[in-house]
C-alpha cells in the first residue's frame, strides 16, 4: 500500500482555496490528512473535505514539518513569508500566486501541456508556480500553435472577473448590484471605482510605462511558457461586471499563412478543450452560459483577421478560480504524488 501524503492548504478560506478543497476530496490518490489552514481572520472556521468538516487552522501557528505537500493559495506577500518556511522544513509547494512566477529557477507550471521530460525534471524541485489564469489559458491554446507554425505576435484584450480579487472581489460586485438596483450609492473598496454594471480599465497597479502589473506579467509569463522570448506579447485588460470566467479576445500573428482549419484541428486535440462554432453553437462561449462548475476552456469565434496577414482572431473563457488555478494545483499535486512524493 503506497504511503499517505499530508498536505495543508494555505487559504483555505478563499476563492481558490475552497475549489483546491473541493477537488482534492474528489482524488483517489494517496492523501493522507489534509490541513486547512488561513491568516488568523478565519482560524476556526469550518470548511468541508470529502464531505467531512474540518476546523481551519492558523498560518502564523502551523508546522509545516507535519506536512509534505503544501498548497499556497494566498496573496503575494503571504507566499512570499511563508512558502521559503515550508521549504525549510521539508515541505514541496505549490504556489498560485505571482511570488515566483518571474524567478527563472522555480518552474512555471500548466498540467495539461506538460511533457515526459517537463514530468521528470519535476522531481527534486521544492517550489512549483502555476502562471496567472490569463497566460495559463493562453499557453494551453498557444503552446501546441506555436510548435506547428511559429507565433510572432499575440494581441489580447482580457475581461477579468470580480472572482480575480477573490471572495471579496465577488462580494462588493454582488453588494454593489444590488445597492444600485435600491437605489442606494455604490462603494468601492476593493475595486479602484464602481465594478457594478461598469467597465474598468485598469486591472493591477499601474507601471510607469501604463501597463498595468497584471498586463505585464501575462506577456512575461506567456513568452516563458511558449518559450518564445521574442514573440511579441500585447495585453489590455478590462475589469467586467461578471462574478465568475476571465474571458479574452485574442488576435495570433503568425510567421507563415496558417488557417482557420488547421488551428481549429490543433484545438480539437487538446484536453480540456470546448470548441464552439456553427449555427446551433453560434459560435459564442460566454462566462454566464458556459462555465457552471465546468472544466473547460471554451473558444469560439475563430476567423481570419482582416486587418493583418497571417494573423487569427478568436474567443477564449474559462473559470479562472476552479479550472485555471485550482484543476491545474491539483493537475500538478497528482503529478507529485505518483512520482515523487
Amino acid at each position: 500500500m503506497p504511503e499517505l501524503v499530508d498536505i495543508a492548504v494555505i487559504g483555505a478560506t478563499g476563492a481558490v482555496g475552497e475549489s483546491i478543497i473541493e477537488q482534492l476530496g474528489e482524488l483517489e490518490f494517496a492523501i493522507g490528512q489534509i490541513y486547512p489552514v488561513a491568516s488568523s481572520a478565519s482560524v476556526g472556521e469550518t470548511v468541508m473535505i470529502a464531505k467531512r468538516p474540518a476546523s481551519v487552522g492558523d498560518l502564523a501557528d502551523f508546522d509545516f514539518s507535519t506536512v509534505r505537500l503544501a498548497l499556497f493559495a494566498v496573496p503575494a506577500d503571504v507566499a512570499a513569508e511563508y512558502v521559503p518556511q515550508a521549504v525549510d522544513l521539508g515541505c514541496t509547494v505549490i504556489d498560485c500566486s505571482s511570488a515566483f512566477r518571474a524567478d527563472a529557477n522555480v518552474p512555471l507550471v500548466i498540467a495539461g501541456a506538460l511533457s515526459n521530460d517537463a514530468i521528470a525534471s519535476l522531481g527534486g524541485q521544492s517550489i512549483l508556480s502555476v502562471p496567472g489564469s490569463l497566460a495559463a489559458e493562453l499557453a494551453l491554446l498557444l503552446q501546441p500553435v506555436n510548435a506547428e507554425v511559429e507565433i510572432t505576435r499575440v494581441n489580447v484584450m482580457a475581461c477579468m472577473s470580480a472572482s480575480h480579487a477573490g471572495k471579496a472581489g465577488v462580494n462588493e460586485l454582488a453588494s454593489q448590484a444590488a445597492g444600485l438596483l435600491g437605489g442606494k450609492p455604490a462603494e468601492a473598496e476593493v475595486f479602484a471605482h464602481q465594478s457594478a454594471f461598469n467597465l474598468i480599465p485598469e486591472v493591477g497597479a499601474m507601471g510607469e510605462d501604463g501597463y498595468t502589473l497584471t498586463e505585464a506579467s501575462t506577456a512575461s509569463e506567456l513568452q516563458r511558457l511558449l518559450e518564445a522570448s521574442e514573440m511579441t506579447v500585447d495585453v489590455s485588460c478590462i475589469q467586467v461586471p461578471v462574478f465568475y470566467g476571465n474571458s479574452m479576445s485574442v488576435t495570433i500573428e503568425t510567421r507563415y499563412p496558417f488557417g482557420v482549419d488547421e488551428l481549429t484541428q490543433i484545438f480539437a486535440g487538446i484536453d480540456g478543450v470546448s470548441l464552439f462554432s456553427g449555427a446551433e453553437q453560434r459560435g459564442l462561449p460566454t462566462p454566464v452560459t458556459d462555465l457552471q462548475s465546468s472544466d473547460q476552456t471554451c473558444v469560439g469565434r475563430i476567423r481570419e483577421s482582416r486587418a493583418q496577414q497571417n494573423a487569427l482572431n478568436l474567443w477564449i473563457t474559462s473559470d479562472n478560480v476552479r479550472k485555471s488555478a485550482a484543476k491545474n494545483v491539483i493537475a500538478i499535486s497528482q503529478v507529485l504524488l505518483e512520482s515523487y512524493l
